[in-house]
């Protein structure tokens, strides 16, 4: 930082002598400050006419992103006290395929625009993957299924939502009030790829209703899935909020009842921050709306 602000200082003034004036150094040090920067950068970036410095190429190349950084380090204390404070800096969000565009997204124009200060970041993976970006850092929350195991992870419950069967609108079952899951065993059953927290929990409740489909077909989104309920592919399990993407298909409530929990996890020894204070009582108030 010292030789970019000596290399500014000296682009700035065209002179050795009042560049060391004015960031409180010797003429030889100032020189050897450049010296320094040229050779870290393996460029010529001054060329000394007399009394007088012309930039090389490399040297104007350099300029505009040396003060850009000079800019944004002078700026970090008071970027700093405000993510201490108050609301600001980057917010890190995870969320699991089956919640990002059914839960997140149509709710997510009301954070941006009461939280404008907040730099959302989201990012989309399965349950394993978001964990692990939880356990190294690189994740401040994620959205997903839960339980989940972690003894490091505090877990929060927003809500629990049915888990309906979706059939095509043709499909004999299509004005049925409720189904029980052994009437459609013998039909192909549509899930997820290993991985996605909601192919275990379809699994689980065959397994609990005794329903034992001859066939499974594996997707890797859910978009993937409806497309092939529509065609009358297939039938499969899906969450209560995924209703808007269900055109050309029936959700039926089924029997047993069936249920999954959303929720939101959190590194327990992380810094809660006011930002992050302010998403989880977003994901709250959004939570209630949808049970609303």
């Amino acid at each position: 930082m010292r030789q970019l602000e000596c290399f500014c200082a000296l682009a700035r003034l065209g002179s050795f002598t009042k560049a060391a004036e004015e960031v409180g150094i010797a003429q030889p040090s100032l020189s050897e400050q450049i010296a320094k920067l040229e050779q870290g950068l393996s460029s010529v970036l001054v060329e000394r006419l007399g009394r007088r410095i012309e930039l090389t190429p490399a040297g104007l190349a350099l300029l505009p992103r040396a003060r850009a950084i000079l800019e944004d380090a002078s700026a970090l204390p008071h970027y700093l006290e405000t993510v201490r404070t108050g609301l600001g800096g980057p917010l890190r969000v995870g969320a699991i395929p089956t919640i990002l565009p059914y839960f997140l997204a149509p709710h997510l124009q009301k954070f941006v625009e009461k939280f404008p200060e907040i730099d959302l970041h989201l990012r989309e993976a399965t349950t394993p993957d978001l964990l692990k970006q939880i356990e190294e850092g690189v994740l401040d929350v994620a959205v997903l299924s839960l339980p989940v195991e972690g003894d490091t992870l505090v877990m929060r419950e927003l809500f629990r939502e049915p888990i309906h069967l979706a059939v095509p609108d043709f499909h004999v079952l299509a004005q049925a009030e409720k189904v029980k899951l052994r009437r459609v065993s013998d039909e192909r059953l549509l899930i997820l790829k290993d991985g996605h927290c909601l192919r275990d929990e379809t699994l689980t409740i065959c397994d609990r209703a005794r329903a034992r489909f001859a066939e499974n077909f594996e997707a890797d989104q859910f978009a993937s899935i409806f497309e092939l309920i529509r065609a009358g592919f297939g039938v499969s399990l899906v969450p209560e909020m995924a209703r808007r993407a269900a055109v050309g298909c029936r959700l039926i409530p089924i029997e047993p009842k069936a249920e999954r929990r959303v929720g939101y996890v959190r590194l327990e020894r992380r810094y809660v921050s006011r930002s992050m204070e302010a998403f989880t009582g977003w994901l709250r108030d959004a939570a209630r709306h949808l049970r609303a």
